[in-house]
C-alpha cells in the first residue's frame, strides 16, 4: 500500500511539471495522431508520456544511442493504445510488468530454436521488428516506430503490436489471443468472435486476398489479437466496415467504460 501511495504521489508531481524542452516538438512531429483527438485526450496522452518515459528503463541496442526523441515517440504510441484504459490517470495502464524497453535502430536478428524430435534442436536467426517477453522487456525497431508516428507506415504499429502481447500474457506466460476478461459473458463473446475472425483471416490469406488485417495475424491466435489491435487503432473505420463484430469486441476491450 505504501509503495502505491508513493508511486501515485510521484506521478502527481510529474504532471505539475512543464514538458521538458523539445518534447512538444517531438510529439508534434512523431505523434501525428494527436491532431485528431480532442484536447482532453491530448492532455491524457501528455501525462501518460511523462509517466511512461520516467518509469521505464530505456536501452539502446545495435549501436543506437537513445535520446528523448526515442523515448517520447514510443511512449506516445503506448498512450494512444491506453487512452481507454486510464491513460493520464495515476491508476491508469502503464504496463508495470514491463520494466525495460530496448530499441534497435532497425529490424534486427534474433536467435530461434526449433525442436525436430529425438532431442535435436535446430538453432537459427530470424529478422524481427519487435518482441515482447512475459514479465520482461519490450524490444522495438526504431525505424518502424518512427514511420508509424509520422504516418509513413500504413496500418502498422509495432508498439501496439508488442504491448498487445503483454496484455495477452497477463493470464499466463504464453500469449494465446485471450487476455484477461472479467465478464464471463464478454469472455464467451470474445472467444467466439476472435476464433471466427482468425479462421476467416486464414481463409482470406490462403486465397490471396486479406481485408484490412495483415496475414501475419493468421499465424496463430496471439498474433491475430496483436494484428487486430494494430488495425483497431490505425484503421478503425476500415476495420469496423469489414470486420464489424471484431471491431465491437476490441472496442469493448480497449474502451471498457465507454461500452459497458
Amino acid at each position: 500500500m505504501i509503495f502505491r501511495w508513493l508511486r501515485n504521489q510521484r506521478r502527481r508531481r510529474w504532471w505539475k511539471q512543464e514538458l521538458p524542452l523539445g518534447w512538444e516538438d517531438i510529439l508534434s512531429q512523431n505523434a501525428q495522431f494527436l491532431s485528431e483527438v480532442d484536447e482532453e485526450s491530448e492532455q491524457q496522452v501528455i501525462r501518460s508520456v511523462q509517466i511512461f518515459v520516467k518509469e521505464k528503463n530505456w536501452e539502446g541496442c545495435g549501436g543506437l544511442k537513445l535520446t528523448d526523441e526515442h523515448r517520447v515517440t514510443i511512449a506516445a504510441q503506448v498512450a494512444k493504445m491506453t487512452l481507454g484504459l486510464g491513460a493520464g490517470d495515476i491508476r491508469g495502464e502503464y504496463f508495470e510488468e514491463v520494466k525495460s524497453v530496448l530499441v534497435y535502430p532497425d529490424a534486427y536478428l534474433a536467435k530461434t530454436q526449433e525442436s525436430v524430435g529425438s532431442g535435436v534442436v535446430l538453432e537459427s536467426q530470424s529478422g524481427r521488428l519487435g518482441e515482447a517477453w512475459h514479465r520482461g522487456p519490450v524490444i522495438l525497431s526504431w525505424a518502424d516506430v518512427l514511420a508509424t508516428g509520422r504516418r509513413e507506415n500504413f496500418a502498422r504499429n509495432v508498439v501496439i503490436h508488442e504491448f498487445a502481447h503483454h496484455l495477452d500474457m497477463r493470464n499466463g506466460p504464453m500469449a494465446d489471443g485471450f487476455p484477461v476478461i472479467e465478464s464471463r459473458e464478454f469472455a464467451r463473446q470474445w472467444e467466439r468472435v476472435v476464433k471466427q475472425g482468425f479462421d476467416r483471416l486464414q481463409q482470406q490469406c490462403n486465397s490471396g486476398y486479406a481485408q484490412v488485417l495483415d496475414c501475419y495475424g493468421a499465424t496463430n491466435m496471439a498474433e491475430f489479437f496483436a494484428v487486430a489491435s494494430e488495425a483497431f487503432f490505425e484503421e478503425p473505420y476500415a476495420l469496423d466496415h469489414h470486420w464489424p463484430e471484431l471491431f465491437q469486441v476490441l472496442n469493448r476491450f480497449h474502451f471498457p467504460e465507454e461500452t459497458d
